[in-house]
């Protein structure tokens, strides 16, 4: 199991290395996807806590950099109103996308 949160100065590796705090977002995602498998797994990572739209799409954007396949939205799609929570959906299938 791992658990890679965006600004923590530690990431926790259950029985394995930690990653390198100093490394940026993008760059601890790509470790995470190269430990599974060597990159041969499908990755993706959970969402965590509702975030502001602007905040959660630059996640998203570091998960996509750094390899990974997508991120779990739950709350911070279902938690808006609907037109928002589609929005927000079009824009990251959009990252995805590019």
């Amino acid at each position: 199991i791992h658990r890679l949160k965006r600004d923590t100065p530690v990431i926790l590796m259950s029985g394995y290395d930690e990653i390198d705090a100093t490394l940026s977002f993008p760059e601890r995602v790509r470790h995470v996807v190269q430990s599974a498998f060597n990159g041969k797994r499908i990755v993706i990572f959970s969402g965590g806590e509702s975030k502001e739209t602007a905040a959660l799409l630059e996640e998203i954007k570091g998960i996509k950099e750094g390899g990974g396949f997508g991120s779990i939205m739950g709350r911070n799609a279902f938690q808006r109103p609907r037109a928002e929570s589609i929005q927000l959906l079009k824009d990251v299938m959009n990252v995805f996308k590019s």
